[in-house]
């Protein structure tokens, strides 16, 4: 009787020569319906220089290949390893997040921790690495959480004892939730004096930010088609970041707020404006509120806002004016208008909780009124009276 016995494999590696250099080959088995199949991977000899870089380079998938092997003795996987599997299977899809976890990795992970081993990396030496980055603790708090899931994803995916102790749970750092400066928070009067100072569309994605509170990556991913007119609603169901079209940041993010009459006139003369713009009757309906007549997509807000609105926001003396500050000071002016906190909190779309009612439900006057209140300060100021409708 013949005895098969599964073996553990760690593969084989041979050099190679090449017509400029060499390489290394990596040779591996895999089951294939019920047959063994030789495998084999290339790597370039300029970029793994040694045999060792090669198995550093391989360490995380040779668990994988021997995940029926009965017998998994420990495997020395080099935290590069572990981020090159990360972000091959589970980087997030949201670009936003892809690129600030991308920029972390590239800046400040790999630099100190890409070759060594992951076993050998314990919370006294990364407590000490902690204290040396140049870094804000807001933005070292970004770092420990990645390297957290990134410990934790080494776990499941066994490169690590399932009783080891995440390193970073003993990792902590001060001040982390306090920020290192205050947000810029602008006046009613300082709003329209700096709107002036914008070209027509960069003026209308400001309008539109600052009189519904959006990010700016919301506003620029407004379509016509999430306005209903007769009602007078504005549907917030998606954004725009940098050439992507993504769902929104988060689910409570997603909502539908009132739209003002007068924010309404804006936005009917900005349709009727860019409707003008059309070359010809053959070009393409409009579809997106703020869209690039040279793309026909949405604008890239950090070019407007570098170009356009810190510029503006400094010629009257206000420093690190963005987009981004008009949503904090929405936030201010709802304060101002005596919204109260429930109502703060739905129009402002902070809300964790009562996912079911953000979708499908009348628009409650008491948010109508908050709204007008704040835009009727932005647009008409206070001297004008506006006509009950």
């Amino acid at each position: 009787m013949k005895i098969t016995r599964n073996r553990y494999q760690q593969g084989s590696i041979r050099k190679v020569p090449r017509a400029k250099g060499f390489a290394w080959e990596y040779r591996y088995y895999v089951t294939a319906d019920g047959k063994r199949k030789l495998k084999m991977q290339t790597f370039n000899g300029k970029l793994y220089g040694t045999e060792a870089d090669v198995r550093r380079a391989v360490g995380a998938s040779v668990p994988r290949l021997n995940d029926a092997t009965p017998y998994t003795p420990p495997v020395a996987v080099t935290f590069g390893a572990l981020l090159d599997r990360y972000i091959a299977e589970e980087m997030p899809p949201r670009k936003s997040t892809s690129d600030s976890y991308t920029s972390i990795i590239k800046n400040h992970l790999r630099p100190r921790w890409e070759n060594m081993v992951l076993s050998d990396i314990r919370p006294a030496l990364i407590h000490s690495w902690f204290q040396s980055l140049k870094l804000q603790p807001v933005s070292k708090g970004h770092v420990r959480s990645l390297m957290r899931l990134l410990f934790d994803r080494a776990t499941l995916w066994e490169y690590l004892p399932l009783e080891r102790r995440n390193p970073l749970e003993l990792v902590k750092i001060k001040k982390v939730t306090k920020r290192s400066k205050e947000p810029v928070v602008i006046t009613h009067e300082q709003f329209r004096a700096v709107v002036p100072k914008l070209p027509a569309h960069v003026n209308m994605i400001a309008v539109v930010a600052g009189c519904l509170g959006l990010r700016v990556s919301e506003a620029l991913g407004l379509k016509w088609s999430d306005i209903d007119w007769k009602k007078r609603i504005i549907t917030i169901q998606r954004s725009a970041y940098r050439g992507a079209i993504e769902d929104t940041k988060t689910l409570s993010s997603a909502a539908r707020l009132p739209l003002d009459p007068a924010l309404a006139i804006l936005l009917e003369r900005w349709r009727m404006k860019c409707e003008s713009e059309r070359e010809s009757e053959s070009d393409p309906e409009l579809e997106w509120v703020f869209a690039n007549p040279s793309t026909g997509m949405p604008y890239l807000s950090p070019s407007l806002q570098q170009r356009w609105v810190r510029p503006a926001g400094e010629s009257l003396g206000i420093k690190g004016l963005g987009f981004h500050s008009l949503r904090h000071s929405y936030r201010s002016w709802l304060d101002a208008a005596g919204a109260t906190p429930g109502v703060t909190k739905d129009l402002m779309r902070h809300s964790a909780i009562g996912q079911s009612f953000e979708y499908g439900r009348a628009m409650s006057e008491d948010k109508r009124v908050a709204n007008a209140k704040v835009v009727t300060a932005l647009l008409l100021g206070p001297t004008k009276k506006r006509r009950r409708k």
